[in-house]
């Protein structure tokens, strides 16, 4: 549930409107964030939506799944009561539409086109820019509907599908041309693309798990978590916890890693009746989480264990996974800071029917595969010129975690928002 308009008013009024606000400095958008806010407090959704939107057409998605370094960068972050601007974002979002504000007079075309391979965050971003600038966007996407891992890889209940389908409307209806299935690199290919359009963009994500090595990974009942999310949301709202349990077996669920694809999984596990045991071999605040997400699991029931070491997945002589190994760590204080020693404790097992791993994901090298002239680094993400975000090939750029790997959603839009800049300076 959001914020009513009360509570957004309050908590409005709460903020200081430093003179020097740092909460600026940890907006990767680069949203005014005192200003939308001071409007607010005035009660006017509207003009506080429309500020938002200058720097950050995705209100919405990012007032529900955005991290809010935002909120760490806050005076009031160290009293553990930051201004909850991620919330009040997303009240103006939800409440700051004028009548037919969907109806859009697309811009009238400077002849250019581009195309986009990839429909996540990054792509929608770099869209959203490059149509305002006049240009014409055609959009690839190898899955049957767009939105990448906002769609696949988001739970309904972090991001409901009726506000990601909303935001691709309003897309087309600025001059967005989507098309879905189908799959660059095999049904066309880069150089078929090239010659049709005036630049290319890669937003092909990162969509293959990083894979552990770790005694047990191969037993029956362990996912990684992109994995685990994207068969869950595929499933229809009224089957999912029909089907579950051909998915999760027992009653108890094991989560190893960090980030907002073990939170998602996490979260899900105890949506599905599971009993969970989230195991993190680092310091809570190391995470990867914003603090009002981490209350948020500890209040739906999850058992965050950390700093814990997983040691081992267990099973049973069937090839059922039985449970987890873990040796809890202990937190030393030296001169150089922090550090983490095993416990002399030893071992503990968590009793476990499901282990969910969550390592991060890395690039899928199909397209570079596909197309030799295209450089990639070692870790199999597309080679670019840091200057001009452009790949080894003319004309063709890539973008966020097809380069760099896993990131979070706001860091994406980011990504998109800088490269289609560079692809406008490009096309001059």
């Amino acid at each position: 549930m959001g914020f009513t308009k009360k509570i957004s008013a309050d908590e409005a009024r709460r903020c200081p409107q430093c003179a020097q606000p740092v909460c600026l400095q940890g907006c990767p958008l680069g949203i005014d964030i005192p200003g939308f806010i001071r409007l607010l407090r005035e009660s006017d959704a509207v003009s506080a939506l429309e500020r938002i939107k200058k720097d950050n057409p995705f209100p919405a998605i990012c007032g529900r799944v955005c991290p809010a370094p935002c909120e760490n960068a806050c005076i009031f972050h160290e009293e553990g009561s930051p201004i909850a601007i991620r919330a009040l974002e997303r009240y103006a979002a939800d409440f700051g539409h004028k009548p037919n504000s969907r109806i859009k007079t697309v811009i009238k075309s400077n002849g250019k086109k581009v195309a986009i391979v990839g429909s996540g965050p990054s792509a929608m971003m770099a869209a959203s820019f490059l149509l305002k600038a006049g240009l014409n966007v055609v959009m690839f996407e190898a899955a049957n509907q767009p939105g990448g891992v906002l769609r696949y890889g988001i739970p309904e209940f972090r991001l409901p599908q009726h506000i990601l389908e909303g935001q691709f409307e309003e897309l087309q209806s600025q001059g967005l041309e989507l098309h879905t299935n189908i799959f660059v690199g095999r049904m066309k290919s880069l150089e078929e693309l090239a010659r049709t359009f005036d630049a290319l963009l890669l937003a092909t994500g990162s969509s293959l798990p990083n894979f552990v090595s770790m005694q047990g990974e191969h037993l029956v009942g362990v996912y990684y978590a992109e994995e685990f999310l994207m068969r869950l949301q595929v499933l229809s709202k009224a089957n999912v916890l029909s089907c579950a349990g051909d998915l999760i077996r027992g009653t108890r669920t094991v989560v190893i890693g960090k980030g907002y694809a073990a939170l998602d999984a996490a979260r899900m596990a105890v949506r599905l009746g599971q009993q969970v045991h989230w195991v993190f071999g680092g310091l809570e605040e190391e995470m990867g989480l914003s603090n009002y997400d981490l209350k948020e699991s500890l209040e739906e029931g999850i058992n965050i264990q950390a700093p814990f070491e997983a040691l081992k997945i267990m099973g049973d002589p069937q090839g059922l996974v039985e449970g987890v190994q873990c040796h809890p760590l202990e937190i030393v204080e030296g001169l150089g800071g922090l550090s983490l020693y095993p416990s002399k404790e030893g071992p503990i097992v968590f009793e476990a029917q499901t282990v969910i791993l969550a390592n991060g994901q890395k690039a899928n090298s199909f397209l570079a595969t596909m197309t030799p002239q295209l450089k990639v680094n070692s870790n199999g993400h597309f080679w670019i010129d840091e200057k001009t975000s452009m790949t080894s090939l003319e004309k063709v750029f890539a973008v966020a975690s097809a380069v760099a790997g896993s990131m979070t959603v706001v860091e994406a839009f980011a990504g998109g928002k800088a490269v289609a800049k560079q692809i406008m300076e490009y096309l001059k």
